[in-house]
């Protein structure tokens, strides 16, 4: 048996299009890592591609060498963007070995200013040993070229173990659509 839903009304058919336009979408999915145009830094560590299973399958990972320290950062390229509101949305696992070693983890965003990129924000990441899913908000200021990056760093008596999937960048408006706004929404399901 095939079941149909039939949109009876333009508010329904529209319910769906309202909100954001995607500026970069990766899953890590691709064998080429980092992906086209990506960067990546290691400093006693390396930056790969894992495979985690299901839902996740593939993603970024990067772990430091031994008990000596590191740090690894992965970054976008540059996207071309105009004064706006964004949202970043992502999944990561970020532990530490020992637990009581000290690491940290961020993700940031950066605007090139001449040659140099430059800080515009920057969220910390808190530990945890299951993927969870992170997400910020931003204004860009001003138009420009922008980039998003993934840090993590172990002092000398930690290994950090930093793995990142399912990253979306959007660009606004975001306009929550709230059900009373779409008036005499229709829908049979037959």
């Amino acid at each position: 048996m095939i079941n149909y839903i039939r949109i009876t009304s333009a508010a329904a058919l529209l319910a769906g299009v309202a909100g954001a336009a995607v500026v970069l979408e990766e899953k890590f999915e691709g064998a080429k890592f980092p992906p086209a145009g990506w960067e990546k830094v290691e400093v006693k560590g390396v930056w790969t591609r894992e495979h985690v299973g299901a839902p996740y399958n593939w993603c970024a990972y990067f772990h430091s060498y031994a008990y000596v320290g590191g740090e690894g950062t992965l970054g976008t390229k540059g996207q071309t963007l105009a004064t706006n509101d964004y949202r970043v949305s992502f999944a990561y696992r970020y532990r530490v070995e020992p637990a009581s070693g000290t690491a940290s983890a961020e993700t940031r965003v950066e605007r090139l200013e001449g040659e140099v990129w430059q800080v515009v924000s920057s969220w910390p990441l808190p530990r945890t040993s299951t993927f969870q899913v992170f997400e910020f908000k931003y204004a860009a200021s001003q138009d420009g070229t922008y980039r998003l990056l993934f840090y993590a760093e172990a002092a000398e008596e930690a290994i950090v173990f930093f793995r990142v999937d399912d990253v979306l960048w959007e660009s606004g408006p975001f306009t929550a659509v709230a059900p009373a706004s779409l008036g005499g929404v229709k829908a049979l399901y037959y």
